[in-house]
């Protein structure tokens, strides 16, 4: 019992003079990257799951389904780039402001195709 206590009380100094190596030894951009990274891939395995809605009967199902399809493709071919932008703009490291970022570029773009194919 006395020897269980002295390795966890060495255990608890040990780690808490860092003579432990940490865990996670990722730079803070480096967590931040791959933050962004993993939120796009939930954001892009939610769109995915939504494309087969358009073969649904409903007109509104379909919509919502091609929606899904075209935000799946966009941020598919996008995803290091968007990355990289929301690195750069200092996005908050919270699901819902990088789901808002990812809606707003997503609109951007397609605001943008339809200005040059009307």
């Amino acid at each position: 019992m006395k020897t269980r206590l002295i390795i966890i009380i060495i255990g608890c100094l040990a780690s808490a003079m860092g003579v432990i190596p940490a865990f996670g030894d990722e730079s803070p951009a480096d967590q931040q990257k791959s933050y962004y990274l993993n939120c796009i891939n939930k954001e892009i395995d939610h769109y995915s799951c939504k494309v087969a809605l358009t073969n649904s009967r409903s007109k509104n199902l379909q919509a919502y389904g091609e929606q899904a399809a075209l935000k799946t493709v966009f941020l598919s071919r996008n995803r290091d780039a968007l990355m990289q932008e929301m690195v750069a703009r200092k996005v908050s490291m919270q699901p819902q402001a990088v789901q808002q970022y990812l809606r707003q570029r997503f609109n951007q773009e397609i605001t943008a195709q339809l200005a040059v194919n009307p």
